[in-house]
């Protein structure tokens, strides 16, 4: 399998392209601002893209989709999605790229409709999980889910897989399952309640800096 990531502008957003080796079959994760970068590795390796894959629906995840699909005629998939050309993902879907698979994980928190990614050691978290963060939440109801979520993620992934966000939040663009354990603190409070307060504190730090004039 073959597996980049690629920066492609907005909020520090990464893209994935993913291809199978034998058969030359990609999907695009998360290709938004700048989807010409993942066709243009597709068409320097000569691979059919099959799929566009969101880790959920927001915006700035989603807007590469129609250049993809115009360009290519893959396959929009995402959670509980509805509609011609689309593929309706759930937790446990697999989807298979020619002798390759990539797993969906169903981590709702940040929206609904989150999904993580599994593809052979790779653990593309979109914006569940960051380098040493999490993604945001709206409700005491979501910041329960993702909660949730995150514990799923921590008990049934290897401790070896590595770990690829949805943007380059953290020290660094990507770690591991083991790393984000033992460095990252929303994974290390004791409870949920001290996990919904790390998260207002951490709020509270963003706030102060944007309208310090500081950004991430």
């Amino acid at each position: 399998m073959i597996f980049q990531q690629i920066s492609v502008g907005g909020r520090k957003n990464f893209g994935y392209y993913i291809c199978d080796e034998q058969k030359k079959e990609a999907a695009f994760i998360d290709p938004s601002f700048s989807p010409e970068k993942l066709l243009g590795i597709a068409e320097e390796m000569g691979a059919a893209v099959k799929y566009v894959i969101n880790t959920h629906s927001h915006e700035d995840h989603t807007n590469g989709n129609k250049k993809v699909v115009k360009e290519t005629g893959a396959v929009v998939a995402g959670y509980g999605l509805k509609g011609k050309k689309t593929l309706r993902l759930k937790n446990g879907s697999k989807i298979e790229l020619g002798g390759s698979i990539l797993d969906i994980i169903h981590t709702p928190g940040h929206t609904n409709d989150s999904i993580c990614i599994k593809a052979e050691h790779n653990l593309i978290t979109g914006d569940t999980l960051f380098v040493g963060r999490v993604g945001s939440t709206k409700t005491i109801k979501d910041a329960r889910k993702q909660y949730e979520s995150l514990q799923k993620l921590m008990e049934t992934i290897p401790n070896d897989t590595d770990v690829f966000p949805g943007h380059d939040f953290g020290v660094r663009p990507l770690s591991t399952v083991r790393y984000e354990k033992d460095n990252n603190p929303f994974l290390n409070t004791k409870n949920f309640e001290e996990f919904v307060f790390l998260k207002r504190y951490w709020a509270k730090k963003k706030k102060i800096q944007r309208d310090n004039g500081k950004q991430e």
